[in-house]
């Protein structure tokens, strides 16, 4: 072969295939040449079964930002908890013969239980305490309602007489006052003929209020004489580690039931003594009855006390003129800065800690929900979920805190050198 090169024919060792491992062909010196700009580049075909092409990038999507995933998972956890309340208010109202008596015994067994506690530390047993508690309350009841009805049926006649006095002095017609009358006896000949429907339906209507009243009787004697046990055995039902958290929010909730529960009635029997000695001072008839309505509406915050004052404002305007009707709309308003700045923050803003704002939407949603029951247990069941769900999480650990060994006595801290 003379003066040529000699070739191996032997493949490369680097490569069984005789291919070298580099891209690139190599010069003699054994560089790698560089390939030509002019040489189109060779497609590489790839395998149909060989899966994705290493390298190719799948198509571009558009991020989430952070504000709206998290809008998102509140949205949807709380439309599913819109949902189940929405649920629970509708089987509530469908049974109501059952809910209103089970959240009126809770009611009552927050305001009884101080007493029962009280007669057991006296040395009787639980049975003969409840009973003794709710045969005092019973009495106390029945007593009170037999004075009222009592004292509305002496004085019925003297304010109906006082009160066509007042109408009379209206500025008003005697036409105007005629077709009132007329249109008033045309509306109940009107409804002549459905008297015996509406007869049925206040029996029926009485017969349920009888029930709820038993059920709410017996339910409240239940709960006083075995509340605590039955408190037991719901905690045993749970999972070993839900308890501390069932403890956590049961208690701090049931403290926030009794305590607006006591506080509204001392308050509700201030108004009621408030009003009575008013009423009496200005000589207006049916104190009885007006006293326990301005009890009853003290229990409905920011409009019960209203409606009943408003009331009682009639009466004594009808009985014994604007003089009367003045001064005792004067009472009304000092009483009301008194329970709002002295009775309410102590008596029962530090249990209900709910905002005005969020008791005024809560009162209107639960009338519209459920009348006037609604707007009766709006406030303290409320206010008892808030105290649930507020303990309800693991407490936080406080932060650690490194503490300094105790220096001995005598000696000094070294100085900074």
């Amino acid at each position: 072969m003379g003066d040529h090169d000699v070739v191996s024919a032997e493949p490369a060792a680097d490569d069984p295939a005789g291919v070298p491992l580099s891209g690139s062909p190599e010069t003699s010196d054994g560089t790698a040449e560089e390939p030509s700009a002019a040489s189109p580049a060779v497609p590489v075909v790839a395998d149909a079964g060989a899966g994705p092409v290493a390298g190719r990038r799948e198509p571009a999507r558009m991020p989430v930002p952070p504000l709206l995933a998290d809008l998102a998972g509140w949205g949807w956890r709380l439309l599913l908890l819109a949902v189940c309340g929405w649920a629970f208010l509708r089987v509530a109202q469908r049974l109501y013969l059952v809910s209103l008596p089970i959240a009126a015994s809770l009611l009552l067994t927050a305001l009884l239980s101080p007493a029962v506690s009280a007669l057991r530390r006296l040395g009787l047993p639980r049975a003969l305490a409840t009973a003794a508690t709710v045969l005092g309350m019973l009495v106390g009841i029945i007593g009170l309602l037999i004075w009222v009805v009592e004292r509305a049926i002496a004085e019925a006649p003297t304010l109906s007489s006082e009160l066509s006095s007042a109408v009379q002095e209206l500025p008003i017609s005697n036409a105007a006052l005629g077709r009132l009358r007329e249109q008033f006896v045309a509306y109940l000949q009107s409804g002549s003929g459905s008297l015996a429907g509406g007869v049925i339906t206040g029996l029926t209507t009485g017969a349920e209020v009888l029930t709820g009243v038993l059920l709410t009787l017996l339910l409240t004697i239940i709960l006083l004489v075995d509340g605590e046990g039955m408190w037991a055995w719901l905690l045993a039902r749970m999972p070993e580690g839900a308890r501390p958290r069932a403890l956590r929010a049961g208690l701090p909730a049931w403290k926030r039931l009794s305590g607006w529960m006591r506080g509204t009635v001392l308050i509700a029997a201030f108004h009621s003594a408030v009003v009575s000695v008013t009423l009496v001072v200005l000589g207006v008839p049916l104190v009885a009855p007006l006293t326990v309505l301005v009890f009853l509406g003290s229990f409905i915050p920011l409009v019960g006390a209203v409606v009943a004052g408003a009331l009682a404002t009639l009466v004594a305007f009808a009985s014994q003129g604007i003089t009367a009707a003045i001064v005792f709309v004067v009472v009304l308003l000092i009483d009301n800065q008194v329970e709002a700045h002295v009775l309410q923050p102590f008596l029962v803003g530090r249990y209900v800690r709910l905002h005005p704002f969020v008791v005024a939407v809560v009162i209107t949603a639960g009338a519209l929900l459920g009348g006037l029951a609604g707007a009766l247990l709006a406030v303290p069941f409320t206010a008892a979920l808030y105290a649930a769900l507020t303990n309800l999480p693991d407490p936080v650990p406080p932060p650690h805190r490194t503490h300094r060994l105790p220096r001995p006595p005598g000696s000094r801290t070294p100085r900074p050198s």
